[in-house]
């Protein structure tokens, strides 16, 4: 249950929105069930984050607030865990911008950056897992933010994998 940082695997369809200057990672983990749906997978990593995520958010949020920019608060949020997932609806504050049977795509838009979140089920081994993440910023602002959160957002992202593991070992 060892989250490992690997590259984007070709299917994605983040490869569609990459260009040279964009940031780009991505994580996997291997699960216990093959036969868990893509849109499960994703709410299980994003609905009911730990409480020092949230706070992390919070303090965010307070922190762009004075620059106009979204914050998760003024996004439309779903918590519910639902048997089927939608493009167009959203999980916890993401919204769902495409999905598959393998990947579902979640991201917003914004002054400062574009972001997209995939999360992956390779179709060789449909264990593995992987969440990767593109940016595109637009502006300064957008390079300083990305630059600021980028140390949190590796920790985030490997205590939700860690986390997806846990949940499917039970």
């Amino acid at each position: 249950m060892t989250v490992k940082k690997i590259k984007l695997a070709t299917g994605s369809v983040l490869h569609t929105f990459f260009e040279d200057g964009d940031f780009l990672d991505c994580y996997s983990v291997q699960i216990d069930r093959a036969d868990a749906l893509i849109g499960e997978i994703a709410q299980r990593i994003f609905i009911g984050l730990p409480r020092w995520i949230n706070v992390l958010l919070a303090v965010r949020d307070l922190g762009v607030m004075p620059f106009g920019l979204k914050t998760t608060a003024r996004l439309p949020t779903s918590l519910d865990f639902r048997p089927s997932i939608d493009v167009g609806d959203y999980i916890n504050f993401l919204c769902v911008r495409s999905i598959s049977q393998n990947e579902i795509i979640l991201g917003e838009d914004d002054l400062h950056l574009d972001f997209k979140i995939s999360v992956y089920r390779d179709s060789e081994t449909s264990e593995h897992i992987s969440l990767a993440t593109w940016v595109r910023t637009h502006n300064r602002f957008g390079k300083i933010y990305l630059g600021t959160i980028a140390p949190f957002h590796a920790l985030i992202v490997n205590a939700r994998l860690n986390d997806l593991a846990r949940q499917y070992t039970q």
